[in-house]
């Protein structure tokens, strides 16, 4: 897209009107709504006036320009005025970062003369998933039935970033209650009538094995009979939520765990006929997922080959969606997770369906929230990076559907969705995002700390020390299944020989004191509530480092024979400054107390808000406990850090 320096007046105007005509009206006037700014009406009269025309033949595309106090966009409905009119504004200056806050500018200049500049879409399918099964922002909007306008400014955030799909996965606590399914229904009767009027598709997800549901998800199957048997269940279970007019089904199948080879071909085949049979036409995707463990290694037809990759053999209608994990992306190193050290089967695999126009989509993460990133926590632009990375490589391909996983946004989280959403519109790199969003010294901070995040995180494979573990994460590190990448416990690390703890003195706390230096040299300024974001997510990851290094080198110390208090003392301090830091941040969600709140009764198995943990610091608690205990015979108590 060529971008046109503006020629800007330097008097602010105060009051904006926005023109649209009669078929772009109904949309505009809720993108205006939820503008949150009384300086901008929906009629003649403003010093500055933006004309919308619903005039062009695709629904997604616009054009704008400018002459004197005037800004014309011409796009498609219903979706390419709305477009249309979130560029013209951006230039002004609004920034639509968090679905329940906005950026506004201070004023409204003359925009002089603006030569015509067209858009359109570089993905077809550009998504957001909101993981439902998670305590976060979108399970209270789009799951639970509440009178709040919440959902549609959800709706109306993606549209203004560019999306045109959002969806959710079901949960199984509509199955048992008439009632509570009576008040569901209606309630995302209401979003999805709400969606599809401003012109976004909506999808609902689905597992389709209960032996694999570890998240009270609603699935398909609790046992796996014979396939009139199941066909029973499935037609049961799919009632529940068929009565909600979806436009996509997303099947996915658990993790950890598996079922028979032929079983899980035929059991998927069956369902997405069964789902065509509830919701005719629906689209089914369905997820690939990760996992490198020896029992989730099948063959089947004489190949080898991951479990999930078994939905490639089943019905044809079904569209594989590429599942990646955390931040890391298809092109790079995995750091093991889930026991990958790289994605290269997912990668492979897309990349040849691109090359032989099989359907295929692909669904990487923003947030992985459990115990690792937002709830530690830690501020990491680094997803931004890795979902830019992937974009770059696979739109050239042909990819024509990208929608991503999200489990939160504070703490900087809506920067990795609003980057993916607009670079799959856009074209554009994820430093060309944030410097659009951010002055230059804010934007050159956050670029700084995502390249010393992609090098101290991912080159280096630092993760793990800065990673919380749970008691879950060690109960599952002690039976072989990992999900994030491991690391050594303190009692590990004690009992190393010499040349192991010189490696680990080297690469770890030398990497980690590196990386904090790398942190410690950026300077964000605190010029309004974004930018004290991001300083004090700056702030955050620089002190969780200093603290990560300090408790090894102690331990290290304690193994050497040599003196280690000091840096326990180190490591307490940077505690008690992360302790103010997380108490002086301000969540931009007006009601944001509520995800660190310890209580929360909610349909998943978490029952309290996302930033519970992150609010405690309870990560932080439970790794000095268990290195003072060590080292120092004391016997303080160990926090859970899980429910």
């Amino acid at each position: 897209m060529l971008t046109i320096p503006l020629l800007l007046a330097c008097t602010d105007r105060e009051v904006l009107s926005i023109v649209p005509d009669a078929s772009s009206t109904p949309s505009v006037a809720s993108f205006v709504a939820f503008l949150d700014d009384p300086r901008v009406q929906l009629a003649e009269g403003g010093a500055v006036r933006v004309e919308v025309y619903a005039d062009l033949d695709c629904g997604e595309c616009y054009r704008v320009s400018a002459h004197g106090d005037t800004w014309v966009v011409h796009g498609g409905a219903p979706l390419g005025v709305q477009y249309g009119l979130a560029d013209v504004l951006e230039r002004m200056g609004y920034g639509f970062f968090h679905p329940y806050a906005t950026r506004l500018p201070d004023g409204f200049e003359r925009p002089g003369t603006v030569e015509e500049t067209a858009a359109e879409p570089v993905v077809a399918r550009r998504g957001l998933h909101m993981h439902t099964l998670h305590p976060i922002e979108g399970l209270a909007a789009m799951w639970v039935p509440n009178p709040t306008d919440e959902p549609a400014r959800i709706l109306d955030w993606v549209i203004k970033n560019r999306g045109n799909h959002v969806q959710w996965p079901a949960l199984d606590d509509i199955q048992g209650d008439e009632a509570t399914r009576v008040a569901w229904e209606a309630h995302t009767h209401a979003i999805v009538e709400e969606a599809h009027a401003r012109g976004l598709t909506v999808g609902v997800g689905v597992q389709l094995f209960g032996a694999s549901n570890l998240q009270r998800a609603w699935d398909l199957l609790d046992e796996v009979g014979t396939p009139e048997e199941q066909a029973a269940e499935m037609d049961r279970r799919l009632a529940g939520i068929a009565g909600v007019p979806w436009d996509l089904v997303n099947l996915s199948f658990g993790e950890f765990f598996g079922e028979d080879p032929q079983t899980f071909i035929d059991s998927t085949s069956l369902a997405y006929a069964r789902i065509q049979a509830a919701l005719p036409g629906v689209d089914v995707p369905a997820v690939v997922h990760v996992g490198n463990y020896e029992d989730l290694r099948v063959e089947y037809e004489g190949e080898e080959l991951l479990y999930y990759f078994l939905v490639t053999h089943a019905d044809p209608g079904i569209r594989p969606w590429i599942h990646t994990v955390m931040y890391y992306n298809l092109y790079e190193d995995a750091g093991g997770a889930y026991l990958h050290d790289e994605f290269d089967e997912h990668r492979d695999f897309i990349e040849e369906a691109l090359a032989t126009g099989e359907p295929v989509g692909y669904f990487p993460e923003t947030a992985y929230w459990v115990a690792f990133d937002n709830p530690v926590p830690q501020y990491l632009p680094l997803y931004a990076r890795s979902r830019g990375l992937d974009l770059e490589r696979l739109v050239p391909q042909g990819l024509d559907d990208h929608v991503i996983f999200s489990s939160g946004w504070e703490w900087g989280y809506w920067q990795g969705d609003v980057a993916s959403l607009q670079m799959s519109y856009r074209g554009t790199r994820w430093d060309e995002e944030v410097r659009r969003w951010f002055e230059p010294d804010l934007a050159d901070a956050v670029v700084g700390l995502a390249e010393a995040q992609h090098t101290a995180l991912i080159e280096e494979r630092l993760t793990p020390w800065l990673a919380g573990r749970d008691v879950v994460i060690d109960t599952g590190d002690q039976l072989g299944i990992l999900s994030q990448p491991d690391r050594p416990s303190y009692e590990e690390l004690l009992a190393m020989d010499v040349g192991s703890r010189g490696v680990v003195r080297e690469e770890v706390v030398g990497g980690l004191g590196r990386y904090a230096a790398a942190v410690q040299a950026l300077s964000p300024p605190r010029t309004d509530a974004w930018a004290e974001e991001v300083a004090d997510g700056i702030d955050i990851d620089l002190l969780r480092a200093q603290f990560a290094a300090a408790l090894v080198a102690a331990t290290l110390d304690a193994a050497d024979g040599q003196e280690f208090t000091t840096e326990l003392a180190a490591a307490d301090a940077a505690l008690h400054e992360a302790g103010l830091v997380v108490e002086g941040r301000a969540f931009h969600d007006p009601d944001g107390d509520r995800w660190v709140d310890p209580s929360w009764n909610n349909p998943t198995i978490y029952d309290y808000g996302y930033l519970r943990e992150a609010g405690e610091l309870c990560f932080w608690h439970r790794e000095r406990a268990q290195a003072r205990n060590l080292l120092l015979g004391e016997e303080n108590e160990v926090p859970p850090c899980i429910f």
